[in-house]
């Protein structure tokens, strides 16, 4: 027996951290045992023969309340993994640091194998030199992906398929796009098979308990451990690299983390701290129904932490925010204006001219036109309804409110004509959603214009469903360069992302507001429920310093399915528009752009499509503008 061999030390030792910590000459144990009732005990076996080391009733090493805690000396924690059983059943370790076994992806663990773990060494030297990002919130990016989905498809070209070290090797690409935040869909470690109920399968029939696999992550989970499945070598050291590897590209990492129901609130905080401490995570995309923002906010640890949910009092976040962590406020409102908008509904200029506005609290907004929940982007201008069959639920599940428009055909088409409707719609869409006065979050895969086949909750594909195929990389590089260029574009001018609050008023006495909304005629917004166009003017005197303006910008919104003619806003004199996107072009970045000399005169918009001008200085001469085909007279 091996524990004739070892000789151990147990000593009973101090009630924090919970978990299994490597230290040394032994490790250290602590968890939260019941009160009264049955007998909790630490299994400690031997990894090389499976044998066991010691059998310790951790209830005669009551430290505080329900903590029991203990240090074993005369073990190595590469040597041994452990478990706990209350009676003769075996029970999760809710501060468990590592799962042990094969934790790779094609092996699914079972119940009782999830309940095995390895101690952890607190070796925090690979963030020696590293230095969080701290993007400012008027400058953020984001991008939400599923860290196997984005690199296990042979196409991505990583060494590391389908891995936290995937990801590190497509650190350059998100930085090329212009990324500065990635969200990532649960990394903690989750069991991959998910229960559900099937409806009986006729009269007299039963409810039949059916699995399917679990890919997203989402419900109870070893809350404090990254998935063993998404590591190639060791989960932690790994997910460390690569927090350190996108934080030199100056990209933060926020982790979604959706707590179960029966969490306990203490044990939701220590998981906060365990991430931000232990892996140097920048924030968390959290379920407030279940996490205390209100105590987490004012949490020490947490300060300077972005926090991202909905459903909590935002003027929390009013005053000085020194010390505290950095609350963001996210629902689906966004999501569903813009997706109205964008296919044509009535009735919808005042809620989209509202998220060109800061919102009225103190709380950073953050949107997106597509989630895992729902369409990509290339299925949201693609399919009138879901097509969830391959799920196996007869297509019940996944939302049935998805506001999309397929803009003629359900589904793959060669019609030219609904193929070049769709492009345009993707691009408007696009736009809508990166220069809105919030926090943009772009889904992994929409910038090259990925497709789910109309599955809206491909929650259970582990197939090409809900991999990113590379390939559509080099197939829509036009759309990609569209979105990197939009996203440099609002990263080089601070008039599209200020610091300071739109108030719609010419404050400075410079002859313009901030930002105003224009009709077919400047300064005479048409705001009935029938008009499907608007126009936004942003002055770059606004923009940081008055000596350094910015450039003033036109934004010519046209979700109505015939053309229209505009006329443009005067700018001061010396200046004046041109025109450097059209939505409707076949091209639509204008690489020497359209010079407007007269702006008393009509232009014509295309129908759905957007245009986008920017002033400059007035030509001496009009012939200097350019060619003359490149000018609106």
């Amino acid at each position: 027996m091996a524990e004739d061999r070892i000789k151990l030390e147990i000593i009973k030792t101090g009630p924090l951290p919970l978990g299994a910590w490597a230290s040394e000459g032994g490790v250290r144990f602590g968890i939260s045992a019941a009160a009264a009732g049955e007998t909790t005990r630490l299994v400690i076996m031997e990894k090389k023969t499976g044998e066991t080391i010691a059998d310790i009733t951790m209830d005669d090493y009551r430290v505080c309340g329900n903590i029991c805690a203990v240090f074993v000396g005369g073990i190595r924690a590469e040597d041994i993994f452990y478990a706990y059983y209350q009676g003769s059943e075996i029970i999760e370790d809710a501060y468990g640091l590592k799962l042990y076994g094969d934790g790779s992806w094609e092996r699914v663990q079972t119940p009782k194998e999830r309940c095995f773990y390895e101690p952890c060494l607190e070796d925090l030297s690979v963030f020696a030199e590293d230095v969080r990002p701290q993007i400012a919130d008027q400058d953020l990016v984001m991008y939400k992906l599923h860290v196997r989905g984005f690199t296990v498809h042979s196409s991505s070209k990583v060494r590391h398929k389908g891995t936290f070290a995937g990801i590190g090797e497509k650190a350059d690409y998100l930085k090329t796009l212009g990324i500065n935040a990635v969200v990532l869909m649960p990394v903690v470690d989750f069991p991959q098979i998910q229960f559900f109920t099937a409806s009986p399968a006729g009269p007299g029939k039963a409810e039949e308990v059916k699995t399917v696999l679990n890919c997203w992550g989402y419900g109870p989970a070893q809350y404090f451990a990254p998935k063993s499945a998404y590591a190639a070598f060791d989960p932690v050291r790994e997910f460390q690299e690569m927090v350190v590897t996108l934080h030199r590209k100056g990209i933060e990492v926020i982790l979604e983390l959706l707590f179960d129901e029966k969490t306990p609130r203490q044990t939701v905080l220590d998981c906060l701290r365990h991430w931000v401490y232990y892996y140097h995570v920048d924030g968390f995309w959290v379920n407030s129904e279940i996490v205390p923002v209100n105590i987490a906010f004012q949490d020490p640890m947490l300060a300077g932490v972005r926090l991202i949910c909905r459903d909590f009092d935002q003027n929390m976040a009013s005053g000085e925010s020194g010390g505290r962590a950095r609350l963001m406020y996210s629902d689906d409102s966004f999501m569903h204006t813009m997706r109205c908008f964008l296919k044509g509904d009535d009735n919808m200029l005042w809620a989209f001219t509202r998220y060109h506005l800061h919102s009225e609290s103190a709380c950073p907004q953050v949107h997106y036109m597509t989630s895992n929940n729902g369409f990509t982007l290339a299925d949201l201008v693609s399919y009138n309804e879901k097509h969830n069959e391959a799920n196996g639920e007869e297509n019940r599940d996944g939302t049935d409110y998805n506001n999309s428009w397929n803009c003629g055909i359900e589904g793959k088409t060669r019609s030219r004509k609904v193929m070049i409707l769709r492009r345009r719609q993707m691009l408007n869409a696009m736009i809508m959603l990166i220069f809105q006065q919030g926090v943009p979050v772009i889904y992994g895969g929409d910038e090259f214009g990925n497709s789910q086949q109309g599955n809206n909750n491909a929650y259970c594909q582990d197939n090409d469903i809900f991999w990113l195929n590379w390939r559509d990389l080099k197939k829509n590089e036009r759309f990609f360069e569209f979105t990197r260029r939009m996203i440099a574009l609002r990263a080089a001018h601070p008039i599209l992302h200020p610091q300071k609050i739109f108030r719609q008023t010419d404050y400075l006495g410079c002859g313009y507001p901030d930002i105003s909304f224009h009709g077919r005629h400047p300064w005479r917004a048409d705001m009935d429920r029938e008009q499907r166009y608007i126009g936004i003017m942003y002055c770059g005197a606004y923009a940081g310093m008055a000596q350094q303006p910015d450039q003033s910008f036109y934004f010519a919104y046209n979700m109505y399915w015939e053309k229209e003619d505009i006329s443009l806003p005067p700018l001061p004199k010396g200046q004046c528009w041109r025109k450097i996107v059209d939505t409707f072009e076949e091209e639509p970045l204008l690489e020497k752009g359209c010079l407007v000399e007269k702006t008393n005169e009509n232009i014509e918009i295309g129908p759905r499509s957007i245009q986008i001008y920017i002033s400059e200085k007035q030509p001496v001469k009009a012939e200097e503008a350019g060619d003359e085909k490149n000018t609106v007279r």
